[in-house]
Formats: C-alpha cells, structure tokens, sequence
C-alpha cells in the first residue's frame, strides 16, 4: 500500500508507513475560543489561495505547502457542486499541501459534530488514497502539548476509492479511519491519547480528548509521500457550514432588467427602480459588485442626487434608489456601470396631467307656504357652490305657474310676462352662495297650489352632482 496523506510514524498492523510529519507550527494564529463558523455556502474564490503566514487574518482559508505542492480553485465542468473545486497536487515524493479553514481555530473538539466532505482523484499515483481531513488540537494532556488528528477514507469500512468520480467521506459518522500524530499507532490499539487508532470513529475520538482545543483551523490535507497524486475537494461540511470551493465569476455582460421604458409626470417617483443583471460565463450571475446608476440627459434624480450606487446580489442583480422625475418635461436617460460595463435606460417625464375643474351647484327656493290671491310676497333664489372649485359664468333660472307673477326681480331678467326670471352670474366661489329675490304677485282669481321651479347650471366647470341642480317647491293660494 502507498504512503498515507498524514503524519509520519503511522503503524498499521505492527508494520510502519512511511509519509512526511505535518509541520506543527504552520504560521497561522488561532482565533479566540467561541469563535463562530462562516455562514452557510460561503464560497473560496481565489485562483490561488494564500499562504499561511503569522500576520494574516485567521478567518479566511489559507494554505501550507512544501516543496512543489499547490493548492488551486479550478474552473471545470466536473465539478462537485457550481463551477469549480480545490485542486491538491503534489507531483514530488516530498510534496505536501494543507488548507486550513481558520473560522473554526479556538473551538473544543467536543463542540465539533458534523464532518463530511468530497474528494475526486483525478490522477492517481497507484495507491488508494484521497485527501484526508485534518484537525491540529491541544489536547490538553499531560505531557501533551500538540497533536495531528487524521481521518483517513482509507482505513474506513467504506466503498474503496473509485478515480474520475465523487466520493462523499462522512467524517464525523463513519466507522473508523481516524489516528493521531506523534503516535505509534497500531490498528485497533489504543493510542497514548486514549482512542483505538485507525478503528476509533470520531465520537470514540471526541471521548478520549473531551478538552482539546482546535490549533489553526481545521484542514484538508494532501501529505508527502504521495507523488503523482493530483485529487479535488469540494463541499467540505463543517458543523452546518458547507465550503464550496468556486472562483469568482468574471464579469463579462450588463444588461438592464427593469424599469426601462417608463415614464411619469413631472415631481412624482417613477413606479419601479431601475434594475441590471451583472452576468459572466454561461450567464453566471456576479455577486458582490457595486453598480452605479447616472443621470445623463433629463430632469430627474436619485435622493441623493444625480448618481446612486447598489450592490448586486447572490442573482447578480443590482436596484437603484428610487428616481424622481424633476420640474421639466422630456426625455431622460440614466447610465448603469460596473467597471468597463455599461447599459442605458431611456426614460421619459410628461406634463403634469390636466385636472378637470368641479363645482358642486345647488339651488334653493324660498317660497311661503301660503300666498294670498291679489297679494304680493318675496321669493328668495339661492345658488349655492360646494366647490372644490370656483363656478364662473353661472346660469341660473326660475318658472312661475299660472296665476303667479315677478314683479320685481333685481339682479335677474324677466321674462314671458312675469312667468320667468333668469340669472347670469359671473362667479361664484367654492363653499359659497349668491341669493336674489323675487316679489311674487298672485292674481285675484286663483285659488289653490301652485309649484315654482328653480335651476342651475355652471358653462365653465363640471358639476358632479346634477340632482342638485333643480328645485321644486309648492306654495297655497288662498282667498
């Protein structure tokens, strides 16, 4: 069997494997204790993915190599889920390759519960190793300061290693695979930290160390010892947190995808915010990139004036402020740029729309309820203006029946000897009335009721109310 991917000084079945040590001081610094894990499907997107060192931020992912080991995000169709994964290649018998995800430095080994990840052999060196998974921890012994724990598929009950295919290696579950550095194991011995080497699963692990701390992160390990060998990972699950191994995608096209074409009246929001797709290869979409929108020709603005910037999301879609249309009518184009990206929308402002004037007309009569035949009584004519707007040129009207007659009629015309009286009156403002009055005479040989009849119309404004606009009412002759 082939040397294995992690530490040197391995023993399986009495017999000794020779592969290269991890280096235990590998320039990282540890987080705090508690320190939280990325959120889900965060994504490693570098083409090469940096070197480990002292001064750098642990809460990222960082790789340690030796010699001629490489750790690279690779575009191919291949790939376990989205474009790409984390290529390990180590083309030299000393090369080795280790890439730590650093959030996860500073936790307790027993708060660790889920493990899992994915390796494809894309070429294979004549052995039955993948990656392995590597946790470096304090165990917190006496005379223990550091230690390595590894999983290894290999030492597992599960299926063999199949090369050109995805393999999925339950860590945290599966029976067995697990050792630990600085050991002298021996296939189902167990080992000076207290687990059965090679045969322990990772509960047996989490048992035998219940204060070990996790020391610089936790990693997938490609180990010396292992020339020719070139594996994917991809997918690596740690506690809820799936790493997907993707480079960014480039971005190559803008396009517009709403809010184009509309228009508004001047001093009002156009309905919808303009929107743009940022897309690469294959219609990727973009994340993560600022948009800025720019108001080139027309009256319009963003709130804060004639730019406004957004951020595309996990779609690749950016949406703008809300746009305004300004004091003057026109055409409007607005500039979206993302970097050497462009799109244009066109938009256009309209006149303010023409608001059709009402006045609510009304008229009254005031008429007595009795009149004595041959006798004379005031008749009072109201026309009345509930607005919202002013009537002007108002045309108001009043008909007497057989056996009465305006005598007098100020402010109004007389007409049909005595029977009518009109009224032309230049205006009338909202919320008020204009009232005449009427000397009405009975004649001396009429007797009973008798209806008089009123009316108003406005020739300027619309009146939305028309049942207003006439009157009846009765008075009683009598002798």
């Amino acid at each position: 069997m082939g040397r294995r991917l992690g530490e040197r000084g391995a023993r399986v079945g009495g017999r000794r494997l020779a592969s290269a040590a991890l280096v235990a001081a590998v320039g990282f610094v540890p987080l705090a204790t508690g320190t939280a894990a990325a959120a889900d499907g965060v994504r490693v997107g570098r083409d090469q993915i940096p070197v480990c060192v002292a001064t750098a931020s642990p809460t990222g992912y960082c790789a340690a190599v030796r010699d001629a080991g490489t750790a690279t995000v690779v575009d191919d169709e291949r790939a376990r889920t989205g474009r790409g994964y984390l290529r390990l290649d180590t083309p030299g018998g000393n090369d080795k390759v280790t890439v730590y995800a650093q959030a996860f430095a500073g936790r307790k080994l027993s708060d660790i519960t889920d493990l899992e990840y994915s390796t494809l052999v894309e070429q294979g060196n004549g052995t039955r190793q993948v990656p392995a998974l590597n946790i470096p921890v304090n165990p917190n012994k006496a005379g223990s300061t550091f230690t390595t724990l590894v999983f290894e598929p290999v030492y597992t009950a599960t299926t063999p290693r199949q090369d050109g295919t995805w393999q999925t290696w339950p860590a945290s579950s599966t029976g067995g695979g697990w050792w630990a550095s600085g050991t002298d194991p021996v296939t189902g011995v167990s080992n000076k930290y207290g687990f059965d080497s090679y045969t322990a699963d990772f509960a047996a692990v989490k048992a035998a160390l219940p204060d070990a701390v996790v020391v610089g992160g936790i990693a997938v390990n490609q180990g010396s010892g292992n020339p020719g060998l070139r594996s994917g990972v991809d997918d690596l699950r740690i506690d809820g947190t799936t790493i997907d191994f993707d480079n960014p995608v480039l971005p190559t096209a803008l396009a517009a995808t709403g809010g184009d074409g509309q228009s508004t009246p001047v001093r009002t929001a156009f309905a919808r915010p303009l929107s743009v797709a940022l897309t690469g290869a294959g219609a990727a979409p973009v994340a993560g990139q600022v948009v800025t929108f720019t108001v080139g020709n027309g009256s319009a603005a963003f709130p804060g004036g004639a730019t406004a910037t957004a951020t595309t999301g996990a779609d690749g879609v950016a949406t703008s402020p809300a746009l305004s249309a300004g004091d003057t009518a026109g055409p409007v184009t607005v500039t979206a740029t993302a970097g050497a990206l462009s799109t244009t929308f066109a938009l256009t402002v309209t006149p303010a729309p023409v608001v059709a004037r009402e006045a609510d007309l009304s008229v009254a009569l005031g008429v007595p309820g009795t009149l004595k035949a041959g006798t004379t009584a005031p008749v009072t004519v109201t026309l009345r203006n509930a607005g919202p707007a002013a009537a002007t040129r108002v045309t108001g009207a009043v008909t007497l029946p057989q056996g009465l007659r305006a005598t007098s009629a100020p402010g109004g015309i007389v007409g049909g000897k005595g029977r009518s009286v009109a009224y032309l009156v230049p205006g009338i403002a909202a919320g008020t009335a204009s009232t005449f009055t009427i000397t009405v005479t009975a004649d001396r040989t009429v007797t009973g009721p008798r209806t008089l009849e009123g009316a108003v119309a406005p020739s300027s404004v619309r009146d939305p109310k028309l049942a207003n606009n006439a009157t009846r009412v009765t008075t009683t002759v009598v002798r």
